[in-house]
């Protein structure tokens, strides 16, 4: 603290006119980084601070004082500074520049500035104050992380309805050959070879529970989402249920169509039951309905 009351006192042979009215106390009690910046052309210079700026920065009241602004942020971020600084100039005022602001000791630290101009005596000024939000970025990546698991779950959960649905496409489309070759006059050891066969494809129909495994997957994403709609639609099917959970997912109209291996057409006349069956007037959205459990 001697040290930059020193430089301040050194640098009175250039007293600046804000001097009259800068309260080193109260600025010191800012619970941020608090700069005062004098505008030459097109720069600006640090000309007075706050004890939290120099514990942030490490830098010594001799490195602040007369520092120059771009000096306290990554060369890659000096482009997004300057556009900032620019709009200072123009409008008089700039808030939320987000910036990791160079520190000897902790290296980035992002933070939150904002900056107000005036003129005095003459000259062009600038003050403002910088919060630290690591914490708010931190939260942020973690929400953006989530948010990335969620939609490579929804893909997983679209790419088994797809498969699982094909494979009952295609062991239907078996078990109709097999059918239709039983009733032709085949001999007596092969009709009972298919019918051991047929009898093993239906019962895979009977106990192979898709919809189990489909709802498991999907509450891992959305745990409460059948509870609230079941509770508050308690005469919704199965079938409904899972159309909800597609229109939950977002999924494209083709997507649907193709799990449930129905056409355009009869896809609009089930959403219109279900729409009907919702009790949703006319002017509600189906889809936003459905999104918001």
């Amino acid at each position: 603290m001697q040290d930059k009351e020193n430089i301040v006192l050194e640098s009175t042979k250039t007293t600046l006119p804000v001097d009259s009215i800068f309260n080193q106390e109260l600025v010191d009690c800012l619970p941020g980084i608090f700069y005062l910046y004098e505008v030459i052309g097109d720069e600006a210079y640090l000309k007075r601070w706050n004890n939290k700026h120099q514990t942030v920065t490490g830098r010594t009241a001799k490195e602040l004082l007369n520092a120059n602004l771009m000096s306290f942020v990554a060369e890659e971020t000096q482009p997004y500074l300057k556009e900032c600084f620019n709009v200072l100039i123009e409008t008089g005022s700039v808030k939320n520049v987000y910036a990791n602001i160079l520190s000897k000791e902790h290296g980035e630290i992002p933070y939150a500035f904002e900056g107000f101009g005036f003129s005095l005596n003459n000259s062009n000024f600038f003050m403002g104050m910088g919060m630290d939000v690591s914490d708010l970025m931190s939260a942020k990546e973690q929400i953006k992380r989530l948010e990335l698991q969620k939609l490579e779950k929804e893909k997983e959960l679209v790419s088994i309805a797809l498969q699982e649905q094909k494979k009952e496409e295609l062991l239907n489309n078996v078990l109709l050959k097999l059918e239709s070759i039983e009733r032709q006059d085949v001999n007596h050891l092969r009709s009972k070879d298919i019918k051991v066969l047929t009898s093993e494809i239906k019962n895979h129909f009977s106990t192979h529970d898709n919809w189990r495994v489909f709802k498991k997957l999907f509450k891992e994403i959305h745990y409460n989402f059948f509870d609230t709609l079941s509770a508050t639609h308690p005469n919704i099917t199965k079938g409904e249920l899972k159309y909800c959970a597609y229109l939950k997912m977002q999924m494209h109209t083709s997507e649907v169509c193709s799990i449930m291996n129905i056409s355009k057409e009869g896809l609009a006349k089930k959403r219109y039951r279900l729409k009907k069956k919702l009790s949703l007037k006319p002017s509600e959205q189906l889809d936003d309905y459905i999104t918001s459990f």
